[in-house]
């Protein structure tokens, strides 16, 4: 997985206003931005200490790369994982999602 377009996520999430657009909204944007693509999110309600998730399809031309955005439960700032490396529960169904997304659009496999 490339790391450059995980870096590239959190930073593009560090610029938004996360109090006026939300959860949803401040990663919306921050993908708008860099050229990714929510898969889905959710609330997680303090599990795996998250109160929000969200994944992520990063498009290169070498590779996609799969990400979770979090929202902490403590009210840190939100964190980008790799759904490879990530222990949070929910990573496990990104790929999944994400093959599933690419047979109903009828885009060729990507991982």
């Amino acid at each position: 997985m490339s790391s450059l377009e995980l870096v590239e996520l959190e930073l593009a999430l560090r610029h938004q206003d996360f109090i006026e657009l939300g959860f949803e909204g401040s990663v919306r944007k921050a993908l708008e931005h860099i050229g990714g693509t929510l898969l889905f999110h959710m609330r997680m309600n303090g599990m795996a200490d998250c109160d929000w998730v969200a994944a992520v399809s990063l498009e290169s031309p070498e590779e996609r790369t799969l990400a979770l955005v979090v929202q902490p439960t403590d009210g840190g700032p939100l964190r980008v994982e790799d759904v490879e490396t990530s222990s949070i529960p929910v990573a496990r169904i990104a790929s999944a999602y994400a093959g599933l997304m690419d047979r109903l659009t009828g885009e060729p496999d990507q991982q």
